[in-house]
């Protein structure tokens, strides 16, 4: 049987389409990079983007990137979105933090996770993508999850993120919970980290110290630890980490040869 010319060659042209999506699809893949034998995922949260970007010529000094989770991404000012641009262009992860920062446990006890997902979830990364920000991560506000939630973002996102604390007297090492080993983060959709604000001052003098162990702890057993943050500023506003305790990290990670991970670089 013979085919029109037309017909044949609308065939080969999408036959090369195809071929062509899937060696840009296969391209992207394998762009992105091994992971390391170890390494520290850093994060930081809400709509600090106009402080954030301050500190690109630090993360730069120490060839760090980091993973930024942007919630209200609708309120968002031109020169909040034009620093969370040069966040992303000097390599950095915008991640989504949802619409209205609900809290996910509450919200689908009392109206359903699809109610959820149609609130909290859609919108925000339609706003985001539209913006140039597809989001593949999520951090959930105030590490509110549970498995339920967790499988329904993953047909979403790579990845997520929880949380979890420290009990009276808990060494940062021992928190088994927010270390995952290298071999086993392409089979773990949510990564717990632990809270890193005010290490350093008054009001956690002995943070920095436990984060660096942290870190030597991670760097010695193969796994990536994960940690969030807010702010990064001396005084705040809101929760934050100080710069210069944020140098004195990137500079131990830089030490031990412990790389700094964003949740880009995860499988």
């Amino acid at each position: 049987m013979r085919f029109p010319a037309s017909l044949l060659c609308l065939f080969l042209i999408t036959v090369s389409t195809f071929a062509a999506e899937k060696e840009t699809t296969s391209e992207k893949r394998s762009a992105r990079k091994p992971l390391p034998a170890a390494g520290v995922l850093l994060t930081f949260d809400d709509r600090n983007m106009n402080q954030w970007v301050k500190q690109i010529p630090l993360f730069r000094k120490y060839n760090a990137q980091v993973t930024f989770f942007v919630d209200h991404f609708h309120t968002l000012t031109p020169q909040q979105i034009e620093a969370l641009q040069q966040l992303k262009a000097a390599g950095h992860t915008i991640g989504c933090h949802g619409l209205k920062h609900r809290k996910a446990v509450d919200y689908v006890r009392a109206q359903g996770i699809e109610r959820y997902l149609k609130d909290e979830i859609a919108p925000a990364v339609k706003q985001m993508t539209d913006a140039g920000f597809p989001p593949t991560c999520f951090a959930y506000p105030n590490s509110s999850r549970n498995e339920e939630i967790d499988q329904a973002l993953l047909k979403t996102f790579r990845h997520l993120r929880g949380g979890t604390g420290l009990t009276a007297g808990q060494r940062m090492r021992n928190l088994k919970s927010i270390y995952v080993p290298v071999d086993q983060i392409a089979s773990t959709g949510c990564l717990l980290g632990t809270g890193i604000d005010y290490a350093g001052t008054e009001k956690r003098p002995d943070y920095l110290t436990e984060i660096k162990d942290a870190m030597d702890h991670a760097k010695q057993r193969g796994e990536i630890v994960v940690f969030y943050a807010h702010n990064i500023s001396d005084e705040g506003p809101g929760h934050h980490l100080q710069p210069r305790v944020l140098e004195a990290i990137l500079a131990h990670a830089q030490q031990i040869g412990l790389a700094t991970l964003t949740y880009d670089d995860l499988p």
